[in-house]
């Protein structure tokens, strides 16, 4: 994994909460009171705003050593059915422990004119390479 620069934009895009979309989740997620709630908050994960291969590429990461360390999400607000967000991702840390990698991203949705909407925080570990 390659240690970007703390605070450098890896990642931007420009997303839709498509209604589609969020009905699709709610579906999935079954007949519950709180599943299109649950839907508008979880509609997208942040290293893949623009794809795998975009996140992949940006920090040089092995998928056959990479693992999920934790994702943890924060929200000002639920997304709204088609409206318009702009993502940003960012290396937020980077440390090596056991010769293993650790790197920590920051992924913000926000409206086009700025008004947060919510944060995602997601750490990969890449594993030592075997001897």
């Amino acid at each position: 994994m390659r240690a970007a620069p703390k605070g450098q934009t890896l990642i931007r895009a420009d997303l839709v909460a498509h209604r589609v979309k969020l009905d699709e989740l709610a579906q999935a997620l079954g007949k519950t009171p709180t599943a299109p709630t649950t839907a508008a908050i979880g509609l997208f994960f942040g290293p893949t705003i623009a794809g795998e291969k975009a996140f992949v590429d940006a920090i040089k990461l092995d998928l056959t050593r990479a693992l999920l360390g934790g994702h943890e999400v924060s929200w000002s607000r639920p997304f709204k059915p088609d409206e318009r967000i702009v993502a940003t991702l960012e290396m937020v840390s980077h440390s090596e422990k056991n010769g293993m990698e650790i790197g920590v991203f920051e992924t913000r949705f926000a409206t086009p004119a700025g008004e947060p909407i919510q944060v995602q925080r997601t750490t990969f570990i890449e594993r030592a390479p075997k001897r």
